[in-house]
């Protein structure tokens, strides 16, 4: 078996990953605790952080969410700037006339309906549309974040319209704390499917930066489209 690698994220994407997620699951856990959630008759967020820090808990809690909001803001931007003008590849994150065709095909696979299976560039139309998903989750959670705050909603160009702040803040707590338990649904698919063990060398390489290359030529397209493989008795 070669040893051979291909690499598949540099340093720096590594890093925002990681720390986008670590912005992330602290906005979870501190938005979870302030919204006091209820599990069947406990609140193990708000009772943790109590048991840590006693009841007056609340100041503490609200300044790591803001912290990590700004955090997660920075990292989002660094992606993008990264991504777009450094590496130059932001344009092949978002799916394309190809992609939708071959998303029939892939669906089929994994439900296993068909043999047929189709290599992706990089990503498939999944992860594609899951990272579109995370960006405007995150965009719109952020935006109803600041819109509740007296101190930071002047960042959402919102102050022209002719409505009360108790109106503002009451449909921006709404759609925030809705919104985010969309993303903790993405967050759970996202780790579900990256966790696999046909997607193990993939996980890994967002450590390593690298893949076999035996992995990388057997599950990706060599090419910017995607690339049909046959069921295996319609080969030859």
């Amino acid at each position: 078996m070669s040893n051979q690698t291909v690499q598949r994220y540099d340093l720096i994407q590594r890093i925002y990953h990681w720390a986008n997620l670590g912005a992330l699951l602290v906005l979870l856990w501190t938005g979870l605790t302030i919204y006091d959630l209820n599990i069947f008759g406990t609140r193990p967020f708000s009772s943790f952080v109590t048991t840590l820090v006693g009841e007056n808990f609340m100041p503490l809690i609200f300044g790591l969410h803001i912290y990590a909001a700004f955090a997660l803001l920075g990292g989002l931007i660094m992606h993008i700037i990264y991504d777009t003008g450094i590496k130059g590849i932001f344009w092949s994150e978002i799916p394309s006339k190809a992609d939708f065709k071959a998303q029939n095909i892939l669906a089929k696979n994994f439900l296993g309906i068909s043999k047929e299976y189709v290599k992706f560039p990089k990503f498939n139309i999944g992860q594609k549309m899951l990272h579109i998903g995370f960006a405007i989750v995150i965009v719109l959670i952020g935006a109803t974040g600041f819109m509740m705050s007296a101190n930071y909603r002047f960042l959402v160009p919102i102050w022209w319209l002719p409505l009360s702040f108790d109106f503002i803040s009451f449909w921006a707590r709404y759609i925030h704390d809705m919104l985010t338990f969309v993303l903790i649904t993405m967050v759970v698919m996202h780790v579900y499917f990256g966790v696999r063990r046909e997607n193990a060398p993939t996980f890994k390489s967002m450590f390593s930066g690298t893949v076999p290359k035996e992995y990388q030529e057997k599950h990706f397209s060599s090419s910017d489209e995607p690339e049909l493989i046959p069921a295996p008795d319609e080969e030859g």
